[in-house]
């Protein structure tokens, strides 16, 4: 049995990004038609310059455009920003407060990115460039914490169920204190048990949904405190073990996201 290829990392695709972006410059597409257009004129022009000369120096000056671009820190590190909102869209969502949430993760991933391009190369940066990849994870799990929340605010039956059951329970109660009849009491047991069931669960459900936005809160602040840390980090922390102690922060922040999210959809299947 052969294993389904692995998503690209975000790395990649940034780097893919980067290439296009690079080669499709505009800043070099002018350079291209102007050296050609030199090729073609230039021998009438400067009689003394090879046509040949032009091709070859605008093709240089494109190439080192090329390069700029593709090692650009700052512009690899806009390119990961669009890419994470493309992939968790937060206009998607329609409560503004899970929007404003993830918006906030996004900024401390921009700021991390732009502290690590102001960073030397070396091992520290390299570390430094995979706790990014792993908050990339983070935002992912955030996203998918928030997409549900949002659900659940959105979904106007359960909503109204919120409001609803309590009050039809209280009903049934009071009417069974009152009914002469066998049968109707019953029927009236039946359904007072039935909607006992959807409250608890309604009440397992909205529970839920509390521990998720808790969580987003908790995020954000640890997200916080890692670009902190981030910041003050250096090279002899890598082998002291407060780069490991980060890591495994981030890595438990993940986990806890996922279990929320894994939580709300085993309690909306047996809504």
């Amino acid at each position: 049995m052969t294993a389904e290829p692995s998503e690209p990392t975000l790395r990649t695709r940034v780097q893919r990004a980067l290439l296009t972006n690079a080669l499709t410059d505009w800043r070099g597409g002018i350079l291209l038609a102007i050296s050609i257009l030199l090729a073609f004129f230039g021998p009438d022009l400067f009689p003394a310059f090879p046509w040949w000369g032009w091709l070859i120096g605008g093709g240089a000056a494109w190439g080192a455009i090329v390069f700029s671009i593709f090692k650009d820190e700052k512009v690899a590190a806009q390119v990961a920003a669009n890419l994470l909102k493309q992939k968790y869209e937060p206009t998607a969502l329609h409560s503004g407060d899970m929007r404003d949430k993830l918006i906030k993760a996004f900024e401390y991933r921009a700021q991390i990115a732009a502290a690590i391009a102001r960073s030397k190369s070396g091992v520290l940066r390299d570390h430094l460039e995979q706790s990014a990849n792993d908050i990339d994870g983070w935002i992912g799990g955030l996203w998918e914490v928030a997409r549900r929340v949002d659900t659940f605010e959105g979904n106007r039956t359960i909503q109204q169920d919120l409001q609803a059951v309590p009050v039809a329970i209280r009903n049934y109660e009071t009417r069974l204190k009152t009914e002469p009849n066998e049968d109707v009491r019953k029927q009236i047991q039946d359904t007072l048990a039935a909607r006992r069931a959807q409250w608890q669960t309604l009440q397992s459900l909205q529970s839920t949904i509390e521990r998720g936005e808790l969580q987003m809160d908790q995020t954000l602040s640890s997200m916080g405190t890692v670009y902190s840390q981030l910041l003050l980090m250096d090279a002899k922390d890598i082998d002291s073990g407060k780069y490991q102690r980060l890591q495994d922060d981030i890595a438990e922040e993940v986990k806890g996201l996922h279990e929320i999210a894994e939580a709300m959809d085993e309690v909306y299947k047996n809504k």
